[in-house]
């Protein structure tokens, strides 16, 4: 970056980060978040170098997904020279890229696993002006091949259900504020969210606030769930101690008794920010809700296939030279979407038709990170690999950011077996 480049896109990051966690920022697309996508590359080096040089501004859930794709990359460092491409990849991230660096970081970890395999890679160079070509010429063994790159985001559904939550809650909380309250609902949803009514929870809330009862339990149409008063002093017991990090794990977990992976809450609270307001001093209320969507249509769309990835990549691959398809997908959902979009998977690889490409490898990797009370960050990765033509594998290593000296294990990450941590 060019002189004072990274100090004034580092400050935009944490005035949108910090503005965002006092109330003074409302995301204007209504998805609620810390950090703005125009510039999303900027938010991950933030997230980097927090951790490392400033871990009091650390936001421990969103940098649970991006530093273990930069500690990947820097942990391979060493073969970052010998990738022709490789800088000029970087420099498309930190500029036209920035506001989608995902599929270059990802570009970067395939590159890096192919030259720690000892194989020699280099990037693909763009020609402006000509359709869009794959992405990695790998030559093993004397065999050239040509690497295509596609990485699966979550998707818009995700981001829909996700705004659709807050506008069925948002009124219904609003109304428990003034009544001085903490309140605790705890839903599952058995429909999609776009079907239930608009004033689901305006009706609960009201219904249970008049009830003069401290708890409630419902099943309907809808969805089945529990809402009653909420124990604070836990957390508050705990804040006596010193200020804890918030948004974080061990903040939602004394809020609510429980943590969970992939939580999905909503928290409106009455709050003594520390003089970080990225850390509690004092709190006095809390209304929280917690949801699973997990109705057969709503898993049936979050559970996003690769076909479409598939047959993109195929068609980016050239005539004349075996290819090779890697899909990295974020899997940050319930394990039931998880399984769910795996058989999907297996069953469009088994049905996948190269149409005449010399599509010889299609490899896909499952990332799933977490932030727990116990680890600032942690991940587990699924690999796989499918062989079309039967020709010798290019790439011996499947892992892309577990490092090889820890410990797999056959299976899926959603599959409900323990793993073993590595602690690097």
């Amino acid at each position: 970056m060019g002189k004072g480049e990274w100090e004034a896109r580092r400050e935009a990051a944490a005035w949108r980060f910090y503005r965002s966690l006092v109330g003074e920022y409302q995301d204007p697309t209504g998805e609620g978040r810390f950090y703005g996508a125009e510039d999303l590359f900027a938010w991950y080096l933030f997230l980097g170098e927090a951790l490392t040089d400033h871990p009091q501004n650390y936001e421990v859930f969103y940098g649970s997904r991006v530093v273990p794709i930069l500690a990947a990359i820097g942990k391979n460092r060493e073969f970052i020279p010998h990738i022709d491409g490789f800088e000029e990849r970087a420099r498309r991230i930190l500029g036209p890229d920035k506001a989608q660096p995902n599929g270059g970081l990802f570009e970067m970890l395939v590159a890096l696993a192919y030259a720690r395999d000892g194989r020699k890679v280099a990037f693909r160079p763009e020609e402006p002006g000509r359709a869009k070509t794959y992405d990695l010429d790998v030559n093993s063994q004397g065999t050239e091949w040509a690497v295509e790159c596609k990485r699966l985001e979550a998707g818009e559904y995700v981001e829909s259900e996700r705004q659709r939550k807050r506008e069925l809650w948002m009124p219904a909380a609003r109304m428990i504020i003034p009544t001085g309250r903490s309140i605790y609902a705890n839903v599952d949803f058995s429909v999609e969210l776009a079907k239930v009514p608009d004033d689901y929870f305006l009706r609960r809330v009201s219904d249970f606030l008049r009830s003069g009862k401290d708890s409630a339990v419902w099943s309907d149409d809808y969805a089945s769930g529990v809402m009653g008063d909420l124990d604070l002093t836990p957390l508050q017991n705990a804040l006596k101690d010193g200020y804890i990090l918030y948004p974080g794990p061990v903040y939602n977990k004394l809020l609510t008794g429980a943590y969970i992976r992939y939580d999905t809450l909503n928290t409106i609270q009455k709050v003594t920010f520390a003089e970080n307001p990225h850390f509690i001093d004092q709190i006095e209320q809390a209304v929280v809700l917690r949801t699973r969507s997990l109705s057969g249509d709503a898993v049936e769309k979050k559970a996003r296939d690769i076909k479409r990835k598939l047959v993109q990549a195929n068609r980016q691959l050239p005539d004349d030279r075996l290819g090779v398809i890697h899909v990295g997908i974020e899997a940050l959902g319930d394990d039931v979407i998880e399984q769910r979009r795996y058989t999907k998977i297996m069953d469009t690889i088994t049905n996948f038709d190269p149409e005449g490409k010399p599509l010889s490898f299609i490899y896909w990797h499952y990332f799933a990170p977490e932030a727990s009370p116990e680890d600032t960050w942690a991940i587990d990765e699924t690999f796989q690999w499918r062989g079309i033509r039967g020709d010798n594998r290019p790439l011996a290593l499947s892992s892309l950011i577990l490092p090889s000296e820890a410990a797999g294990r056959a299976g899926m990450h959603w599959d409900g077996t323990p793993n073993i941590p590595f602690k690097g």
